[in-house]
């Protein structure tokens, strides 16, 4: 019984995490390719889009929370789900955007050698790529 409720438990973070992944990429992503098109129509498609995209992403975070709230009245289960090989998961996850935040933060300098870029799209894309990737590495490693 113990068992099922655990694995019950890590199923619902891993389908939190997938969705809330994926709320990310589309309303982020939308957000940042306003300061790139031009447009208006494919903006405005794109509000919508990123709407829907936001609406996915904040009843995921209202989901983490709830599930947070239940982990905190029964100590058993936060202790199996917190174990060593999901820090171990988190820790990767961590480093893997790291790398991924300086190695997007190199290309674009690079770039802003041959193509003016405002300092605003840069820390949103930085942004956009550091969340991401962080995301992406905990649904590739809590599924491993």
């Amino acid at each position: 019984m113990e068992t099922s409720i655990i694995e019950r438990l890590n199923r619902t973070r891993y389908d939190l995490l997938k969705w809330t992944t994926i709320g990310w990429g589309i309303w982020y992503g939308t957000f940042i390719l306003k300061d790139v098109i031009d447009n208006s129509t494919i903006i405005h498609v794109a509000f919508w889009v990123g709407l829907l995209g936001w609406i996915v992403f904040i009843i995921n975070l209202v989901k983490v929370l709830k599930l947070q709230r239940e982990l905190k009245w029964d100590p058993k289960a936060k202790e199996a789900l917190n174990d060593e090989l999901h820090q171990l998961n988190l820790h990767k996850s961590y480093q893997f955007g790291f790398w991924v935040v300086l190695s997007v933060t190199v290309i674009l300098v690079a770039l802003t050698s041959f193509v003016e870029i405002s300092s605003q799209l840069v820390t949103k894309i930085i942004l956009y790529f550091a969340v991401l990737s962080f995301l992406i590495a905990g649904l590739i490693y809590d599924r491993d």
